[in-house]
């Protein structure tokens, strides 16, 4: 053995094993835990060595899943691969049992290339679940690898920008590497129900929903099968006709139900419904898939502003990224729930996230009564970028894909397409054509999934750049970063004008609405770094954070149009490694982000009691 190869390991062959975590989904879903092997691979010599096929465990490590491989980095952000190995064996099936298997991967970073028993399987890109077929299994020991790439490219659409190790892989948060979140396995008998979306509609806040169920089956058998649907909702079962799903295909099935006197979910006043939908064919049922859902009606009105059950909103909260200090982005239930915790205590009804966050953590503000923007992950493309097709059809993919697997969750307030489309570059804040045709393509993309929520982008805010844009008229509200009296916020060709101020704020943000009277603005971003104590007029303080965030919030809540503040963020977070956000030198700690209301170790800094003051007494609903 090669000395720098660690001693081989035990090898152990386990079985699914262990409730999920999310409650959404197949109800015989069983967590693939256990032990897990990992192996490194920064030469990138994996495949060529054919370690897919490897039947010793030579260079391998034990380890856990979720696992990332750079969780406690704070130097290099070091795009790289890593070799992910699963050894188990499932139960027998009875004879003549027309069963499958199914492999699902909440979520790793970013690339992933599967195998089994040596065979590849599959391939797949981003930042989404994914879910593959076991097809060839074997009796006995079978092995499951997956290789991760956290290799990016010049046109990602997260991190595209120049990295020090592997070309790119730099962005606006750290480039965490691996199997960031569960995985699970499941047995298919015959049918399998793969998703079910629940879309409540409201003609009027004190009517009746009537609740649209979208099921998606999946006839996995050589012949076509009637298959009848079992809908169980707060005590009422639902029996629908057989429908055929062909042989070896998928059928969407649409129902309508009614709910005469619905309870309707709000911020701090959540109210859930379950609903199980069961697959039955030949007498039996085949697959069972259960969901939560809220009853609530989101709307538009002239003037800018947004209703909810009839109610204007004013919603205040904090964004969220997922970063532990000793986790990296592979956070753990306890994470999650600590989170969710902190936007308690803050009086938070809304939160935001740069990509879809674990579902676990969505369900737990389903339950906790906490609005969610959730954005796909598209960030600062830079406006040439946006001119090739490719890029623009991947952008359509991350948005649907967004709503697709978080359609059901009644927190999520707005689905908001991209993060400052034209930050970057030359274009000075003009979106281009190639930019207004992907938010014209994927808005109508988005509402053809769903017509219930909002659609929206969150824009960059700088004096001199054009305050309303050809795409605007296909939004439904529109995020403004506000960073006035912290980076210069001016249009960078304007070397005339002066950085601005707080007292700048409130004539940017009365010309922004000006320009789209009937547009709803919601603040998506603001904040100021700070790392230690000293003068209240010291960029970098807590004292200045304090003031600045108490300013800010001031002058938001004194606009009728601006119907909600997500301070940017809730809790430290890693960027790269020459990060210093705005604060002078001596004020920063590459690689963290340091705006946030909770140091990155959970203390809470200064500024989160006053800014908690004003977020509880913030009647969510007016």
């Amino acid at each position: 053995m090669p000395p720098d190869l660690p001693p081989e390991p035990e090898l152990l062959v386990e079985r699914p094993d262990g409730k999920p975590l999310i409650r959404e989904g197949q109800t015989n879903r069983e967590l693939l835990g256990g032990t897990w092997y990992f192996r490194q691979d920064d030469s990138f010599v994996g495949e060529d060595e054919r370690w897919f096929e490897q039947d010793n465990l030579a260079g391998w490590t034990p380890v856990s899943v979720p696992h990332n491989w750079n969780a406690q980095d704070t130097t290099e952000n070091r795009a790289s691969i890593g070799w992910y190995r699963k050894e188990f064996s499932l139960p027998r099936s009875p004879k003549r049992a027309r069963h499958f298997w199914k492999v699902r991967f909440e979520g790793n970073n970013y690339r992933t290339k599967l195998w089994l028993n040596g065979e590849e399987l599959a391939f797949y890109t981003g930042y989404f679940p994914f879910e593959v077929l076991l097809k060839n299994l074997k009796p006995g020991r079978n092995t499951l690898v997956a290789e991760v790439s956290s290799l990016r490219s010049n046109s990602d659409l997260t991190h595209w920008r120049p990295a020090a190790f592997n070309g790119y892989g730099t962005g606006g948060w750290w480039n965490f590497g691996g199997v960031l979140r569960e995985v699970y396995a499941r047995r298919v008998d015959t049918v399998d129900i793969e998703d079910v979306h629940v879309l409540p509609r409201l003609a009027r806040a004190r009517g009746p929903a009537r609740v649209e169920v979208r099921t998606v089956l999946r006839n996995f058998t050589s012949r076509d099968r009637d298959v009848a649907l079992m809908l169980r909702l707060g005590g009422e079962r639902y029996r629908l006709d057989p429908e055929t799903v062909p042989a070896k295909g998928r059928r969407e099935l649409r129902t309508r139900l009614t709910i005469r006197n619905p309870r309707l979910w709000a911020p701090r006043d959540p109210e859930l419904y379950g609903l199980s939908v069961g697959a039955m064919t030949g007498g039996k049922e085949r697959s069972t898939y259960r969901v939560t859902f809220g009853v609530r009606k989101i709307a538009a009105r002239p003037g800018g502003i947004i209703t909810l059950n009839g109610k204007r909103v004013r919603l205040r909260g904090a964004s969220i990224h997922e970063d532990d200090l000793q986790e990296g982005g592979a956070l753990s239930q306890a994470t999650r729930m600590r989170l969710v915790n902190r936007l308690k205590s803050l009086g938070a009804t809304i939160t935001r996230s740069h990509y879809p966050l674990h579902p676990a953590l969505i369900e737990a503000l389903d339950r906790a009564g906490i609005m969610y923007w959730v954005q796909a992950p598209v960030y600062q493309l830079p406006t040439p970028l946006w001119a090739r097709s490719g890029v623009r059809s991947l952008a359509t993919r991350a948005a649907t894909l967004t709503v697709k697997n978080n359609l059901n969750h009644p927190s999520v307030l707005t689905w908001s397409l991209a993060n400052e489309p034209a930050e970057a570059g030359g274009n000075l804040g003009t979106y281009s054509p190639s930019v207004v045709s992907y938010i014209r393509g994927a808005s109508r993309a988005v509402r053809q999934l769903d017509d219930t929520r909002l659609v929206g982008i969150d824009r960059q805010s700088r004096v001199g750049e054009p305050l309303t844009t050809g795409a605007h008229q296909y939004l439904d509200v529109l995020g403004v970063n506000d960073y006035f009296g912290w980076y210069r916020s001016v249009i960078d060709n304007r070397d005339d004008l002066p950085p601005t101020t707080t007292a700048d704020l409130s004539k940017y943000l009365d010309d922004v609405h000006a320009a789209n009277p009937d547009l709803p603005l919601v603040i998506t971003e603001f904040g100021a770094e700070a790392t230690r104590s000293g003068p209240e007029t010291q960029k970098g303080t807590y004292e200045f954070q304090r003031r600045f965030a108490l300013d800010h919030l001031a002058i938001h809540g004194s606009k009728r149009f601006v119907n909600g503040s997500i301070y940017w963020a809730l809790r430290d977070f890693r960027i790269h490694q020459t990060w210093e956000g705005g604060a002078p030198e001596e004020y920063a700690t590459p690689p963290w982000h340091n705006k946030s209301l909770i140091e990155e170790t959970n203390a809470r800094k200064p500024v989160f009691l006053p800014v908690a003051r004003v977020f509880r007494r913030t009647k969510p609903l007016r």
